[in-house]
């Protein structure tokens, strides 16, 4: 039963974007085109550039001490829309704008450091006393 789900989205959501290219294709006539390859040119453009920015942002955000997981799912939405941008259809160009104009949210706070804890520069601050044994003579 799970595998005829499958098959039907897989068949049923293509056939839904083919209806509705045609159904635009309707009202507004060979614009539909331009539409269509502008959407995927924007969808290369936008693979392509994650693929370039993707390790600088991420070695950025670790040298500065915070989790990767903020830059590894804005990424992951970005190649979404991409990927979605690519494929024709009004419906997948929705969702790819959802995926991209979706708030992102407040970017992570880096946690202060702990007394003690060594500085960026290999220093580790602290507070020390000498104690001289008494000498005895």
């Amino acid at each position: 039963m799970r595998a005829w789900f499958g098959v039907i989205i897989a068949l049923g959501l293509p056939a839904l974007e083919l209806v509705g290219i045609y159904l635009i294709w309707q009202r507004i006539g060979a614009w539909t085109l331009a539409w269509l390859a502008a959407a995927a040119a924007i969808g290369l453009w936008l693979l392509r550039r994650e693929h370039f920015n993707f390790l600088p942002r991420l070695a950025q955000t670790l040298l500065a001490g915070h989790t990767p997981f903020a830059v590894l799912f804005a990424t992951a939405r970005r190649i979404l829309a991409a990927l979605l941008l690519i494929f024709p259809g009004a419906g997948s160009d929705l969702l790819a704008l959802v995926l991209l104009l979706w708030p992102i949210g407040r970017p992570p706070r880096q946690r202060p450091p702990r007394p003690g804890s060594a500085r960026p520069d290999g220093v580790i601050e602290g507070e020390y006393e000498r104690v001289d044994e008494a000498r005895s003579d």
